[in-house]
């Protein structure tokens, strides 16, 4: 049942990632952090997404903007830096709650800030605080979304330069926690094993390719418009679930 849980849920945000470009992420990590142990989720949340996103960005490659790479890397290799030499991680409830108050950021920063990541400072800012988020929280598409809000980009350009920046970070995020895990002596779940895996990238591969088909389906305004009622609305249950796990001790999944 929960091999049938997470299949259903890969496909559907693969789908929901390739149109909006972030979106899928933040409710396939929430499910996975739902139901397995936060370094197993963790794990495969970063496999499969590396996938996903690795894949939208072959499937509209000619729309990647590659100039801006150089100075983003930085800030992803200074972070990458700081956490493997204190090894960081959060419980489930936290991460929860840190994923919906990631989602409310494009909202609460104000606008005088001006993050384009077109300029280079802005690229190495973003590098550190969205790599920062992928090893705290998981998922950081909505804080990634803050520093595309006042580009001049076109949707293509915004969904392929963010999904490659978003697969190196879930590669980054793989290598770390399973590095924690080994040094640590935890047990991974047994659904984190490769043929299951396997699996789950075949069906992310459809899920976005159907998703970027649908992307050319609609316009500049309709998708600005869409990311960003479904990313609040998700955040926002996440988060509620996030705190009333912490203060129950009892998950949404247990209310089942």
């Amino acid at each position: 049942m929960l091999a049938a849980l997470v299949f259903v849920g890969v496909f559907v945000t693969s789908i929901l990632s390739g149109l909006t470009g972030m979106a899928g992420g933040v409710v396939l990590l929430a499910l996975l952090i739902l139901t397995l142990p936060t370094s197993s989720a963790m794990i495969m949340h970063g496999v499969i997404q590396a996938m996903a996103n690795g894949s939208r960005v072959w499937f509209i490659r000619d729309h990647m903007l590659w100039r801006l790479m150089p100075m983003y890397f930085s800030g992803v290799a200074l972070i990458g830096i700081l956490f493997w030499a204190t090894q960081i991680s959060w419980s489930a409830p936290v991460i929860l709650i840190a994923i919906g108050f990631i989602a409310w950021l494009p909202v609460l920063l104000p606008e005088r800030l001006g993050l384009d990541i077109n300029r280079q400072p802005v690229a190495l800012l973003c590098g550190i605080t969205v790599t920062a988020a992928q090893l705290l929280a998981g998922t950081s598409g909505p804080l990634l979304d803050v520093f595309f809000q006042k580009s001049k980009l076109n949707r293509f350009e915004i969904v392929a330069t963010k999904a490659f920046t978003q697969a190196v970070g879930h590669v980054v995020k793989v290598v770390y926690f399973f590095w924690l895990t080994l040094t640590r002596s935890d047990q991974l779940h047994e659904l984190v094993n490769i043929i299951f895996i396997v699996v789950l990238l075949t069906v992310s591969l459809f899920g976005t390719k159907l998703g970027t088909l649908l992307l050319h389906r609609i316009d500049e305004g309709s998708f600005r418009r869409m990311t960003t009622v479904i990313i609040l609305i998700l955040g926002t249950l996440v988060g509620v679930g996030g705190t009333v796990q912490l203060i129950t001790g009892k998950s949404f999944l247990g209310y089942l």
